[in-house]
């Protein structure tokens, strides 16, 4: 033994290896199999990495011309090399302060602290899931994602936390951004999220084969993402008429609501499926009263839940459970809500009391008399305050002949009249300084815009339709600068609609008070009709532009009634006729669709059987 031992001494004198040489070597050998056992040398392409390798590496020349330092080197190398994937020691601290520090993390308080992208992203995930209010989720998901391009991420923090919030920039509107940035991360393709995420691109798409394409290719087994996967199934299976298909997605989606997971969207499907596929009041009942017994944090989440239960309710004209939901969601509003955000839900409740006929002059004389307190609020409420009480003092005459007290009313409108430039200088300023992706909100801003400018058009029919028709330009605008075929093309239908209908209203009214038609605002309109006219006729050209290049698909029969309508609308009997019969032939159950929509076709069809 010994005998080897000096042979191995002699052999390393002459090779002049050392201990430490032969120990050095090993391990980099073993690092070697174990970087290309594991894939480990993505890793190595990182900024991340090669910095900190970079200041270890002064480090450990640092510490072998300083032989007192070393011990102390050592350690500060140990804590550098960790920071690839750890934060720091004092930025854990901070993370762990904000958990019960919630207002500290709002504001951001010590953000500067922290330096290392695992530390960035903990302090992200945690504002993130502090966020009770669905926009300012939106607002902070949407300043992560932009700042976490800017970082040198791994494959494994892209999953664990870019992916999940990635659908925000759908939600929101911005399906360019969003197919770009699928684009961009094409190597993730088989992950959960993308393969949801593509279901996304196809229903925007209306290419509902594509959507349960890529939901069959998900094996992922985790709870949330098959959830997520089965509501996008039987969204899919319902726009193309596979109703059988939809039996074994809802006793898949019951067996979740056993297990306690509340979703809203899962339980606004389940009670669509009970009250306008199979027709079961019995289910709907059960499960509209479980709904109310819940108690959510989030008092938007909470309404949004509730919705969903007064819907079916409001379907089967149980007007004690109405009356007894919309007392619950005032007293809550009140104990879960402050400031704008309460008086913005009791202006939106006021037209819902209204139309379901509980205590509603009660509540609206209420709000009335106390508008002073809503108009000097931002245009979020005041605005909303001017748009909800014209819609119900408009209706309240229609339906009753009745109007409000000539003296109250006048009192209001000259109120409205003092505060509408205000609010339409803030809009105009939120629009202007509005991210270009945040689509939804840009709608939202213009159509209440719009219904300020109406307002304060004084019945100049010429100078609304202008109005209206810029308004509806600038969103089919940003709907395709977005890359939103859906809401393009529901805009489309709904610029057309305003149109049509709109000089539909205003020859009736002129048949009814023939006196109208010497008045100047009138026979200046009606000096445009023709501009209008033909204008209304291209977007119906564009429509079924659309129509066609889905080949007339079924998930698009909505479309193809309401073309249908145009067309008849405007005197075009042999195209509305065709747009009929393609509807026809879907064999769509109209039963399952709202009443408007019911007795659109049968106006219609009435006409068409007319003509032949």
């Amino acid at each position: 033994m010994q005998q080897i031992i000096d042979i191995v001494q002699r052999l390393m004198e002459e090779l002049d290896v050392t201990i430490l040489g032969l120990l050095c070597g090993a391990f980099t050998f073993i690092l070697g199999v174990i970087i290309s056992q594991y894939k480990l040398e993505e890793c190595f392409h990182h900024r991340r990495v090669w910095s900190r390798l970079a200041v270890s590496l002064g480090l450990l020349i640092l510490a072998v011309c300083m032989n007192s330092y070393v011990e102390a080197t050592l350690v500060f190398l140990l804590l550098v090399c960790l920071t690839i994937f750890l934060p720091l020691p004092h930025e854990l601290l901070i993370i762990y302060y904000y958990k019960s520090h919630l207002d500290d993390l709002d504001k951001g308080k010590y953000r500067g602290w922290l330096v290392t992208t695992s530390a960035k992203l903990r302090f992200y995930a945690l504002r993130i899931k502090a966020c009770h209010d669905e926009v300012d989720r939106q607002n902070v998901q949407v300043e992560f994602l932009d700042e976490a391009k800017k970082w040198d991420l791994f494959d494994y923090e892209y999953k664990q936390y870019y992916l999940p919030h990635l659908d925000v920039l759908f939600k929101i509107g911005a399906v360019k951004a969003f197919e770009s940035e699928c684009v961009r991360l094409s190597r993730f393709k088989d992950n959960c999220y993308m393969l949801c995420f593509q279901t996304y691109l196809a229903h925007n798409a209306f290419d509902y084969e594509k959507m349960v394409e890529y939901e069959s290719k998900n094996t992922d087994t985790s709870d949330e993402s098959q959830l997520v996967s089965l509501l996008n199934l039987l969204c899919a299976y319902e726009a193309s008429g596979e109703k059988e298909k939809m039996k074994p997605i809802v006793a898949k989606l019951l067996e979740y609501k056993k297990k306690g997971i509340i979703h809203i969207e899962m339980y606004r499907d389940l009670m669509h499926y009970y009250d306008e596929i199979l027709c079961d009041k019995v289910a709907g009942d059960r499960l509209a009263d479980e709904i109310v017994k819940m108690k959510l944090a989030r008092f938007g989440d909470f309404l949004n839940l509730l919705d969903v239960a007064f819907m079916h309710y409001r379907r089967e004209g149980n007007q004690a459970k109405i009356n007894t939901l919309l007392d619950k969601i005032l007293s809550d509003n009140d104990l879960m809500q402050h400031g704008e955000n309460q008086l913005i839900t009791r202006i939106k409740l006021m037209y819902v009391i209204f139309d379901n006929g509980y205590k509603w002059q009660e509540y609206s004389l209420k709000l009335f008399f106390d508008r002073e307190r809503y108009l000097k609020c931002s245009y979020r409420v005041g605005a909303l305050f001017v748009k909800e009480s014209l819609r119900l003092i408009r209706d309240v005459n229609a339906l009753t002949g009745k109007g409000l007290q000539q003296n109250l009313l006048s009192d209001m409108f000259v109120d409205f009249s003092r505060n509408c430039e205000r609010y339409l200088s803030e809009i105009d300023s939120d629009l202007a300084t509005l991210d270009e992706r945040f689509l939804y909100r840009y709608i939202s801003l213009l159509m209440l815009k719009q219904e300020l400018l109406k307002f304060m058009a004084d019945d100049d029919l010429v100078l609304v339709r202008k109005n209206n028709d810029e308004i509806f330009e600038r969103i089919r605008a940003r709907c395709e600068h977005n890359g939103n075929q859906r809401e393009l093309l529901h805009f489309l239908v709904v610029q057309i609609d305003d149109i049509l209908s709109m000089n539909k209203q205003i020859l009736d009214y002129v048949s009814a008070n023939k006196q109208f038609t010497l008045s100047q605002k009138f026979i200046d309109y009606k000096s445009h009709w023709d501009a209008y006219f033909n204008y209304a006729e291209n977007l119906i050209c564009d429509v079924v532009k659309i129509l066609q290049s889905r080949n007339y698909d079924k998930s698009l029969a909505y479309y193809v009634l309401y073309t249908a309508y145009f067309y008849n609308l405007i005197g075009n009997g042999k195209r509305s006729v065709f747009f009929l019969s393609q509807f026809e032939r879907y064999g769509v159950d109209l039963k399952n669709w709202t009443v408007p929509i019911q007795d659109l076709y049968a106006k219609i069809a009435i006409s068409k059987t007319s003509k032949i």
